[in-house]
């Protein structure tokens, strides 16, 4: 329902001048209008990030420090990966592709776990081809792997079918973020 909601606001923020001389045309129209506009912002635009509600939820300081490119040293390493992991998940259940959704991130004390749910089984679907994948696309100078690899946790991603919930990890180590 939120979702829906947000698209809403969305369309009335970008589209308030079109609405209302629809609306004031016939009320019926306008209404239609609304009704078509959200299912087509449902369908194909990414959900809307309502910055207000981010705002409830931390604070200025913490996204400041999330948003940060450069490594606040005032901020511990356990502090800043529980914030991250935190912030992420605020922004789940998010849609990776037609099969993955990323359900959310947590810390534990010897890794940094990002959580997906996969739709379906891919045929000729290859974890050690996915690891490739992942370990080709994680960005090692980053603030964040620099902090995983200061605590000495694994990256762990964990992939979990919708169906059975069987479950499997992919795990990056430590030794692997440093080179």
């Amino acid at each position: 329902m939120k979702r829906l909601f947000l698209h809403i606001k969305r369309i009335f923020k970008k589209f308030w001048f079109i609405i209302f001389f629809m609306s004031a045309i016939s009320l019926v129209f306008g209404l239609a209008l609304v009704i078509i506009m959200t299912i087509i912002s449902m369908l194909f635009f990414s959900d809307p990030v309502d910055v207000d509600a981010i705002l409830d939820n931390f604070t200025e300081r913490e996204l400041e420090i999330i948003l940060s490119e450069e490594m606040d040293e005032s901020v511990a390493d356990e502090e800043y990966l529980e914030l991250i992991a935190r912030y992420q998940s605020y922004f789940c259940p998010k849609k990776i592709d037609s099969i993955t959704i990323w359900t959310g991130s947590q810390v534990t004390t010897d890794s940094f776990i990002y959580e997906y749910e996969l739709r379906k089984r891919i045929e000729g679907f290859s974890v050690e081809k996915l690891r490739k994948d992942i370990l080709g696309k994680i960005n090692k100078s980053s603030v964040h792997v620099q902090r995983m690899v200061r605590t000495n946790r694994n990256m762990i991603f964990r992939y979990t079918y919708r169906d059975n919930y069987e479950t499997f990890d992919i795990v990056i180590s430590t030794e692997e973020l440093k080179g």
